[in-house]
């Protein structure tokens, strides 16, 4: 699982925790050949085509979004700036407040913005300030942002080179719309699924329904992996979006920053 994935989860989870309590109430294209080779070179493979169309270090800031899985999240990747954005925003169980989380990082720095809404003052939740926080981390003790850092790990915040890899039968029905199953034993760092649910899935889980769609420019703009019902647990969708290449605006850190006060510290650590 990447940092990003870890820190969203994670946090995610620890703060739900902490305010509940609180209120008692986280495309590398293949090189160029000449007309000579590629015409020797047998045509890449379903699997390759899409592996071809992920993003990489050369791709514009481009739009993420991931929905179904253990923790949705959205944000933007800007390759160019060694820069990120992820955004949470959660209901929290047993209370009327929505946790709203976004967090920027820069190389390797980080700023988090942190919003409640459906709160009221007698609820004691921290004042926390409005603009970006830079967060220290020496001051975040054993959590995932003591080494978070932009690194190209962070291009495919969907997983969907895990997914491709881990398919089977992979074919183009259409242009640029590719179908075939995928193993989630085999990519269980995607937390698509919990791994009851992996569990209750038993011998389905190596053969889930997947579709990838590839862009008319050759990038890839969806992935959707249909997971079927098991045991308790309802069938369920996991989604993920790569879109708005080039229009997404380029990510820098900002100028009015102020540093996080030690209530943000106390929320992030629980």
């Amino acid at each position: 699982m990447t940092r990003t994935r870890r820190l969203v989860a994670g946090t995610l989870m620890i703060a739900g925790t902490a305010l509940t309590a609180g209120t008692a109430l986280t495309a590398c294209g293949a090189a160029g050949t000449d007309a000579a080779t590629t015409a020797q070179s047998p045509a890449p493979t379903a699997s390759e085509t899409i592996l071809n169309a992920m993003p990489d270090t050369a791709t514009p800031a481009y739009h993420y979004a991931i929905k179904g899985g253990t923790q949705p999240f959205s944000g933007v990747i800007d390759p160019a700036g060694k820069a990120l954005t992820a955004e949470i925003s959660e209901k929290v169980p047993d209370t009327p407040i929505t946790l709203s989380m976004k967090f920027l990082v820069v190389e390797e720095k980080i700023w988090t913005k942190v919003a409640f809404t459906g709160a009221t003052a007698d609820m004691g939740l921290p004042k926390l300030p409005k603009k970006w926080m830079v967060l220290d981390p020496a001051k975040t003790g054993d959590s995932d942002f003591a080494d978070l850092k932009y690194s190209e790990a962070e291009l495919d915040p969907g997983y969907v080179g895990a997914l491709v890899r881990a398919a089977d039968g992979l074919k183009e029905t259409s242009p640029g719309h590719f179908t075939g199953t995928t193993d989630l034993t085999r990519s269980t760092e995607a937390g698509i699924v919990e791994e009851k649910t992996l569990t209750a899935l038993g011998d389905k889980a190596t053969a889930v329904p997947l579709e990838v769609v590839v862009d008319g420019e050759g990038r890839v703009s969806t992935a959707t992996v249909r997971i079927p019902a098991a045991g308790k647990v309802k069938a369920g969708t996991y989604a993920v979006t790569y879109d708005r290449y080039g229009s997404a605006d380029a990510l820098t850190a900002p100028e009015d920053a102020v540093k996080a006060p030690a209530a943000a510290y106390d929320l992030l650590k629980g």
